[in-house]
């Protein structure tokens, strides 16, 4: 099977690979939400998705779609014609998605995200200091227009797909299941969050709403530049690897496997006795 989805007779490597990560799900057996919390190993996996995914909903995407209607109206659009103004954004949110879909793999996961978060802020940004000044300013409200539609596309490029993949490429088959509940559980209260919290912030700031979710995109990408690994052309155990360095987790040699994989729970516990 897998040499007719590679299209190549040699797949050695990547059968190895499979039996590596069996042998590493077997010495850390199946995860719950629970012990994916404790569990030392996975520390830095663990936050970063759950950065990743409230990012994706605390940088304001539901807020500037909330917001865009007005945006519209506003810039002289007929109210008529607002609506399809809005499908036409929502068009775009669709079309950049996909295009995310290729682009993904020449350009890498942290790239894609690094570039639609960094959109993302400058988009809030520079739309707080077009809608302050469209009522003095005939072109700001273009403007704003312009923001919102950049915004969108830097939503869609990174933000919006990646963090799902990368819950995916960082945990082994053991704790993905309980990854992705914890990364969804994140997704849905952020929403929840903004949804509850964003009339009252533009009922009490307004148009600075908006220097608040751009915040939270720049803290996002820092957090991305100096945690987050890329994971492109990278296997589950390579991944595995480069996280265990920075969890300050033990790897162990193992002669029959020809690689390494970090130590089971049993054996962490032993390590750290031990050298105590």
């Amino acid at each position: 099977a897998l040499q007719r989805l590679r299209g190549r007779e040699d797949v050695d490597d990547e059968i190895q690979e499979m039996y590596q990560e069996d042998q590493s799900e077997k010495e850390e057996g199946q995860f719950s939400v629970l012990s994916l919390f404790t569990f030392r190993g996975l520390r830095w996996q663990l936050i970063s998705i759950i950065v990743m995914m409230a990012g994706q909903q605390l940088s304001g995407v539901n807020a500037v779609f909330y917001y865009a209607d007005r945006i519209f109206e506003s810039a002289g659009v007929a109210s008529s014609s607002i609506q399809y103004v809005t499908v036409s954004i929502g068009a775009i949110n669709v079309v950049m998605t996909l295009l995310a879909v290729f682009i993904v793999e020449s350009l890498g996961r942290r790239i894609l995200l690094l570039a639609g978060f960094l959109l993302c802020s400058a988009s809030c940004a520079i739309l707080t200091l077009a809608l302050n000044l469209q009522t003095t300013v005939s072109w700001m409200s273009y403007l704003s227009i312009v923001c919102v539609i950049a915004y969108i596309i830097g939503h869609a490029i990174g933000p919006s797909p990646i963090p799902s993949v990368m819950i995916t490429e960082m945990f082994l088959q053991s704790s993905r299941p309980a990854a992705f509940m914890v990364g969804g559980s994140v997704h849905w209260l952020s929403n929840f969050t903004v949804g509850l919290v964003f009339l009252y912030m533009e009922a009490g700031l307004g148009p600075y709403s908006f220097l608040i979710f751009c915040a939270i995109c720049i803290t996002t990408t820092l957090y991305i530049f100096f945690v987050v690994p890329e994971t492109k052309n990278k296997t589950f155990m390579e991944i595995n690897r480069i996280m265990a360095k920075r969890n300050k987790v033990e790897i162990q040699e193992n002669k029959e496997l020809k690689d390494s994989y970090p130590l089971s729970k049993q054996e962490e516990k032993r390590a750290l006795s031990s050298s105590e």
